[in-house]
């Protein structure tokens, strides 16, 4: 069920579409006025998050993922969801993959990962200011 303030797309998984995915993000965080800054660091965990999906959930083959973004008060909700391959926790390093995720969690206020059968749910919540 869609809540109030909520936007959830189901997207082909290409690297085509991940300006696709970062504008309406940036649209949605624009008409909810979210702060510059604050803008700028949840399109850089929307970009991690979408291309981890294409390069490991599913490894640039064809595929879906979904895009659910919901502000609450202070807060901006983001989930990133695929019915890939699945989180692999073994790769931690730079060249697996492993950077994109640190700094996303370093960005949010509180990051999930959870498995599914097949593919993974990252989920995100970020306190935010209100900008212009």
């Amino acid at each position: 069920m869609i809540k109030k303030n909520e936007v959830r797309i189901n997207v082909p998984s290409s690297l085509e579409n991940l300006s696709l995915i970062r504008a309406l993000v940036k649209t949605y965080l624009d008409l909810h006025k979210v702060d510059n800054k604050d803008v700028f660091q949840l399109l850089s965990v929307v970009d991690e998050l979408a291309t981890n999906v294409v390069e490991h959930g599913y490894q640039y083959k064809p595929g879906n993922m979904i895009i659910e973004i919901q502000k609450s008060n202070d807060i901006i909700k983001l989930i990133v969801e695929d019915n890939g391959l699945g989180f692999n926790e073994t790769n931690i390093s730079k060249d697996e993959g492993g950077m994109g995720l640190f700094l996303a969690r370093a960005i949010a206020d509180d990051f999930k990962i959870e498995k599914k059968i097949n593919g993974t749910i990252f989920k995100v919540e970020k306190k935010i200011r209100e900008g212009k």
